[in-house]
Parts: C-alpha cells; structure tokens; sequence
C-alpha cells in the first residue's frame, strides 16, 4: 500500500500537465517568432531554409552555423519565459536545466549537479567529467527534483517542416550510447519526457 501511495504522489495530474504544456508551448511560440524578428534582413524569407542554416556567423565571439546560434537565442527566450510562466502555475515545483549524473546505471540512482559545481568543472577545463550527465531544460516535481514527474526539451529546428525531429541517438562511445535522449530520460528521471516544439506543442514517443 505504501508503494502504491509513493506511485501516486510522484505522478503528474492530467490537469495540471495539460496546462504546464500549454504554458511551454506559448514560450516555445514567443522564442521562434521574437528571434526571427531579430533578423529581418538576414534571410531571404521570415526564416531561414536549409541552405542558409549552414551558412555560419559570428556569435559571442565564435564562429557557429546560424542553425546553432538561432537555437542557442531561442532556448535562452524559452527559458526566461518558461521561469516566469511556471512560477506563476506550479511555484517551487519546477527546475530549469538541472543536470542529474547517473550513480548506478544498474539500480537507476542518480545525484543532482549543481549549477555551481557544473560552472566549476567547465571553468578548470573539466568539463569532461560532465559527460554522461543529463540536462533537461524543464523538470517537473512536487519539490524534489530527485523525484521528478515529467521533464521536458525545447526543440527548435533551423527550418521549419512542421514534424517534430526524432530524439537523438548517443554516438558510439558514449556513456549512453545505444540509447536516446528521451530514452535516458524516461528510465532515469521522470515517468513522462515530452519534447516542445513550436506550433506543434508537446510530443511523445
């Protein structure tokens, strides 16, 4: 019976996860359209196609494809709106980009990373030791992060095709190689891993 109870708190009501994907999916829509506007002049429609998201561009002082910094511009719009959104639906039952490092693979036990110790690690040119971590961009949980509900990623492709892009497989030497993103997150922090796209909203598979 105790079990059970512990099955049932950590589960996410179909309410309340309705109106958190919601919440996401306007912040994914305001990302798309407020950093395209940016660039009015840039491409040659209101977005950019396949050919001149390869094509690169300097950003924070590194060359990058516009692909990247595009993506890197959205996420940071997402977030802040995300931060705002949730904290108005779901205050202190939320994280943003808390990265979780797998203990025992075999056992399913992971730790929180703080955003402390990850800036540490990259700052001393350690931040090979992160590898083998996971970093959703939004968790959901009853505040505890370590007994997440769901978690969710912002997925803004370069081009807009209007279908969701498939979860990236890990490389072979990976530390999750063999497996997927999403895959990873549903066997180690959450019972549900949703990806946001704009105009499309939450997708699962």
């Amino acid at each position: 019976m105790a079990s059970a109870t512990a099955v049932l708190k950590v589960m996410l009501d179909e309410t309340a996860k309705k109106t958190i994907e919601e919440e996401l999916e306007k912040c994914a829509n305001q990302a798309r359209t407020e950093v395209l506007l940016r660039y009015p002049k840039q491409f040659k429609g209101p977005a950019p196609d396949a050919s001149e998201c390869k094509q690169e561009t300097k950003s924070q002082g590194r060359r990058v494809t516009w692909a990247m910094r595009l993506g890197i511009e959205m996420h940071e719009v997402a977030r802040k709106c995300a931060e705002e959104a949730l904290s108005r639906v779901r205050p202190g039952r939320f994280s943003l980009e808390q990265r979780y490092r797998i203990t025992d693979m075999e056992t399913g036990e992971k730790e929180l990373v703080s955003a402390e110790e990850e800036q540490v690690l990259e700052e001393s040119g350690n931040g090979g030791e992160l590898k083998g971590t996971l970093k959703p961009d939004v968790v959901i949980h009853e505040g505890d992060p370590l007994h997440a509900q769901a978690v969710y990623d912002f997925k803004f492709p370069c081009v807009d095709t209007g279908s969701m892009p498939k979860w990236t497989p890990y490389p072979p030497g990976h530390p999750f190689a063999g497996s997927t993103q999403g895959r990873m997150y549903l066997d180690f922090i959450a019972p549900i891993a949703g990806r946001i796209m704009p105009w499309i909203g939450a997708f699962y598979d």
